[in-house]
């Protein structure tokens, strides 16, 4: 059974800044990604709000760097799921979808966010290319334009009420009578 002192569990933009930082550290670490590295900005069309970059950048363009940058140090990701976390004594054994067991002093879950999705027609295929689930990292691609937010909670008016800065018109579509986001 494999041991390291340190796993990664997540390939995004944080679990990557871990293992840069946990290998300079000297200490014998592994990141696990399901996927591939990246995480969400993997698939963000263009990001002009990372420092450094003040030109802008493809979301894809900023995880080759990230990635670039770890591989430096070492990085040789382990493609795999982490489907069950237990402990045994000063141990975490993380147990993965293939079976195999690997062992570690500590683990850092940088798993990150997944949006919730509509499952319409198109949204797949528009996913960064207008159809977006950041407010925050998005707003300003909308300046001037009139759009729509679906959902009726807390998440889905908060980002309205910060993307009203940027738009010209919002239209905030719900499936119920009345919304359910708290009214404070």
């Amino acid at each position: 059974m494999a041991e390291y002192d340190l796993v990664i569990v997540g390939g995004g933009p944080a679990g990557l800044a871990a293992y840069i930082y946990a290998a300079r550290a000297r200490l014998k670490t592994l990141l696990i990604e399901r996927l591939s590295p990246g995480g969400q900005v993997l698939v963000t069309d263009w990001v002009e709000n990372y420092p450094g970059f003040p030109e802008g950048l493809s979301g894809a363009e900023l995880v080759e760097r990230f990635v670039a940058h770890a591989k430096a140090w070492g990085l040789e990701p382990l493609n795999q799921e982490v489907v069950a976390l237990s402990l045994e004594g000063g141990w975490r054994r993380l147990h993965l979808s293939n079976g195999q067991t690997i062992r570690s002093r500590t683990v850092i879950v940088a798993t990150g966010a997944s949006p919730k999705k509509l499952g319409i027609p198109g949204e797949a295929q528009l996913t960064g290319k207008g159809v977006s689930y950041c407010a925050t990292c998005d707003g300003p691609f909308f300046r001037d334009q009139v759009i729509a937010v679906v959902g009726g909670g807390n998440t889905a008016v908060q980002e309205s009420l910060f993307l009203t800065k940027f738009v010209k018109k919002l239209y905030l579509l719900h499936r119920r009578d009345q919304l359910r986001a708290t009214q404070n």
